[in-house]
């Protein structure tokens, strides 16, 4: 018997739909928790979609209860009765030829939203019902068809292919003849859907792929605007995941998308410029068809990159200064806490030159991804909208991505006549600013070419930090930046000092986007110039606190970053009574004035954590009241989330950014003053606190948390010692490489509380020495991760040797390659120690490594301490003198170079 809807029923919820958009915000609540009692009812979705299907009722209405079924089918429909599911798929796909394209669309969503939440199997006739409704005369028809396809295919690529093959190979001829249709909707719908199915390439695809390609180059030149930016996204999609397909009609290609950068639709030109990257990172490359077209793409990439009228409108804000910012203008802001490692990292060693090169690539992809990273921050200063892609990001992008694939001579041959003439003092300066930008994106890819003419850029650039206008101020302050390495290194003689004060005026400048692009730069140039910066404290310090009293709160934010750099890269020369008198009262103004739930107390607190840590026990009474408010928080801030864990729905979750930065800013403390920490520590709750922070299963505090009982294990563990056990398991549940910076930091602080409580640590060595050898012999690490199991592994040997030197050989050759890259410093000695008892424990479990052993000791420079040096001597002439006479054919294997130091150092030549 067919369902019937009872007609009261009906009514009411009808009337209730009514008044669903209507009312006070308390009323739709009720509403809402109203609508959501009715899933309780077995059949309400067939009241809904007859609701939906009723063209008599109001629109708005028949829109709720479509949205309404679509969410009910998101959520509940594994609980929904199999007649009802039967139902809303019968009933509802009559309506895909509605009148209204908003009914049509919300059907399609619909229908989508059924095949996710189910199977095509489970609905066998769909596709075909749709395939059909492509041939029918009536447009609304083949209209919503043509949709749900869309929609299908989007959401359901791959199991369309796997559960749907017949019909997915007779609906691909099918969309493609929909290219030559008269309808725009139609022919940019149906190429929208076969997009979909590049990236997976199923065989229907495939089979039709010559068809498909005559087809996308037939709409090249569509009249539709949305029509040819989905030609020019189908293009790039093919470039990035099949280019072959591409390669007999590249060059064709190409003067198509330069024809499109040209396109007076800016959404087509802006999906062209994507074009350029995307062929230049390509694994085909095509270097020499993008040669050929360098000279004509160029000058398209360096117009595009002039700023629009409408992007100019925007951003043309004069002396803006005084302006408070809005509140979506302030990107929230992060804790990030410290990785410990001391991020240098000495050349390879003489033996397994190809194991030694892999881990030399690991650091340089490293380094390259932190590279990347301060890129990733660096492209920030370009947008005008945060969110939204242009014409000048994506031919700005092209630039730099092409300046890197291409011998930068070449490159800049052809690229830098091009940007000089922009650069002339009589272009508008719109024209002058692009030029600016480019010589931003080439900086990295054509750095050694761009070398000889640095000595003239830079000084340009410097002397334009004072145009007029202010668009052309904040992209050189950009520029500069993007050459902080050289101006700090061969350029210093030259135009360091420059560069400095005229960066500082910039970070006083009375237009914002100009502060932030300064301060941002001036950060940049800190991380490079490092100590170089100290004969300049005199300037930087009180042009950083003159601009605490003009920046608004964004800026502020950058301010607090450039303050942090800087105390970072000079450390103690921060403290001398002339530098904190000026630094520190406008820090502590806000310290003072914020209140403890404001997020605006949070980048404070991560300045604080450098300044901290550079200036020390020149702080004095600071840094009791510093240590008090950071334990205030703390503590708070447990208590929040304590009653959140007892009571979730009267409580809000707690933010953990403030026990985040509460953490590091008692670590930035503790690195600052050292010992001194110790009498505000025996009075305090940190040591149970702490605990409480390691039992939060948030990967931030955790990191912080593991950070801090590291630092505090180096300066006063005895008053940790009666949490030590628990401390000991928690760190042992972390020893995960998965989680690199929370992992990094418990192996830290494993080691450094093994070497300060070895009877405490004990119980702990076999399960971590088992963890720490996983993880070394994975050669693709993180290099601090390695560098640090490493260390930690060592120290275990003065531990428990006995335990662990039987095990010796599974992790010595592993253990030699990482360590004889450390610096020479207080870790590596411990390390050392450790691992010489280790061997001289277990002498035969080591000798089949010996050459990575001696290559390991031989790392060291002349820091080596005397007793440590003469044990591994006496260790060496050990293995010599058991090798009796094979000793000299043995030992004529090892690499010359490293029996050079050998020989030197511990004199193995000698007989």
């Amino acid at each position: 018997m067919d369902w019937v809807p009872n007609q009261e029923g009906l009514t009411q919820l009808v009337y209730i739909l009514s008044q669903s958009n209507q009312g006070s915000g308390e009323v739709q609540d009720k509403i809402r928790q109203d609508l959501e009692k009715f899933n309780s009812i077995p059949d309400y979705n067939n009241y809904l979609v007859v609701i939906f299907n009723n063209r008599e009722l109001p629109a708005d209405i028949r829109s709720v209860a479509g949205l309404l079924l679509k969410t009910n089918i998101k959520t509940y429909y594994e609980k929904m009765p199999r007649e009802v599911q039967a139902y809303i798929k019968r009933e509802i796909l009559p309506n895909l030829s509605d009148s209204s394209q908003s009914v049509r669309r919300t059907i399609a969503n619909i229908i989508t939203t059924l095949i996710v939440k189910s199977s095509f199997k489970e609905w066998p006739d769909l596709l075909n019902i749709l395939l059909q409704a492509l041939d029918s005369p009536n447009e609304n028809l083949v209209d919503g068809a043509l949709l749900a396809l869309q929609l299908i295919c989007e959401d359901s690529t791959e199991s369309i292919d796997y559960e749907a093959r017949p019909a997915l190979n007779s609906l691909i001829p099918k969309l493609i003849l929909f290219f030559k249709s008269n309808n725009p909707s139609f022919r940019r719908r149906a190429l929208v859907t076969i997009s979909f199915f590049i990236t997976s390439k199923p065989g229907a695809l495939l089979v039709n792929m010559d068809a498909f390609l005559r087809g996308v180059f037939s709409l090249s030149d569509d009249p539709s605007a949305e029509v040819r930016k989905h030609v020019c996204k189908t293009l790039v999609t093919l470039v990035e995941t099949r280019i072959e397909f591409l390669l007999p009609f590249i060059k064709d290609v190409v003067k198509y998308m330069l024809h499109a950068s040209k396109d007076t639709n800016e959404e087509v030109a802006i999906e062209s410029t994507e074009f350029w990257a995307a062929l230049s990172q390509s694994e085909h490359h095509c270097r020499e068809v993008l040669l050929e077209f360098l000279p004509t793409l160029i000058p398209v990439l360096l117009n595009g990159m002039v700023y629009t009228e409408a992007e100019y409108s925007v951003l043309d804000h004069g002396d803006d200064s005084m302006t408070p910012d809005r509140p979506e203008d302030i990107k929230p802001f992060f804790s990030s806490g410290k990785v410990h490692g001391t991020g240098q990292q000495l050349e390879g060693g003489f033996v397994q030159q190809e194991q030694q090169q892999q881990q030399q690539n690991n650091i340089q992809q490293q380094q390259q991804q932190e590279d990347d990273e301060e890129d990733d921050d660096d492209d920030d200063d370009l947008d005008w909208v945060d969110d939204v892609w242009t014409i000048r990001k994506g031919s700005a992008f092209a630039l730099d991505v092409l300046s890197s694939i291409f011998d930068c001579n070449t490159y800049l041959t052809i690229t830098l006549p091009l940007i000089e003439q922009r650069m002339a003092e009589n272009n508008p300066w719109p024209i002058r600013e692009s030029a600016i930008l480019a010589l931003g994106a080439i900086a990295d890819g054509c750095k050694e070419g761009l070398i000889p003419h640095l000595s003239k850029v830079v000084p340009y650039l410097t002397n334009t930090l004072n145009d007029p206008k202010p668009l052309v101020r904040s992209i050189t302050c950009w520029t500069l930046s993007r050459y902080g390495r050289w101006i700090a290194n061969e350029g210093k003689d030259l135009c360091l000092h420059s560069v400095i004060i005229n960066l500082l005026n910039r970070i006083l400048d009375n237009n914002k986007t100009v502060q932030e692009a300064a301060c941002s730069a001036f950060a940049s140039i800190e991380d490079e110039a490092d100590r170089l910066l100290v004969p300049y404290l005199s300037h930087i310090l009180p042009t950083f606190v003159s601009a605490f009293s003009r920046y608004q709160a964004k800026n502020l934010l950058i301010l607090y970053d450039a303050i942090s750099t800087l105390a970072k890269v000079v450390g103690p020369e921060l403290n001398k009574p002339e530098y904190i008198n000026i630094l520190i009262p406008p820090l502590l103004e806000k310290f003072n004035t914020l209140d403890d739930s404001s997020r605006a107390l949070l980048p404070l607190l991560g300045c604080l954590n450098q300044v901290c840590s550079a200036i020390g026990v020149g702080l004095q009474n600071l840094i009791v009241i510093f240590y008090n408010r950071a334990m205030k928080l703390l503590e708070s801030s447990l208590q929040d989330q304590y009653r959140y864990m007892q009571d979730p729905k009267s409580y809000d979750k707690p933010e953990y950014e403030f026990i985040v930065s509460a953490l590091d800013l008692l670590q930035g403390l503790t690195e600052g003053v050292g010992t001194s920490i110790e009498s505000l520590v025996s009075n305090s709750k940190l040591p149970l606190l702490l605990l409480e922070c390691m039992k939060i299963q948030a990967f931030d505090v955790l990191q912080s948390a593991f950070a801090l009982l590291g630092d505090m294990s180096k300066v006063c563990i005895i008053h940790f010692k009666q949490y030590i056990h628990e401390y000991l398991k928690i760190l042992n549940n972390n020893l995960v490489p998965e989680f690199l910076s929370v992992c990094n930091n418990a192996i830290w602080a494993v080691g450094e509380i093994a070497i300060r409580m070895s009877d405490e640590v004990k119980p702990f060595v076999p399960n971590i020495v088992e963890k720490l050898t996983t993880i070394i012999n994975k050669i693709n690490l993180n290099p601090n991760l390695l560098e640090n199991s490493a260390v930690t592994l060592g120290r275990l040997g003065q531990v428990d040797a006995p335990t662990i030197a039987p095990l010796i050989g599974n992790f010595i050759q592993s253990w030699c390659m990482i360590i004889r890259r450390k610096v020479d410093d207080a870790e590596k000695d411990s390390a050392f120690r450790g691992m010489w008892m280790l061997i001289s424990s277990n002498p035969n479990g080591s000798l089949k490594d010996l050459v990575y052993i001696c290559d390991a000791v031989a790392s060291w420079g002349d820091d080596m301490q005397p007793d440590l040096h003469e044990a591994y001597s006496n260790l060496l002439l050990m293995y010599k003198k058991a090798l009796g006479d094979v000793w000299p054919q043995y030992y004529s294997q090892f690499p010359q170079q490293l029996r050079t130091i050998l020989n030197q150092k511990f004199k193995l030549d000698n007989n």
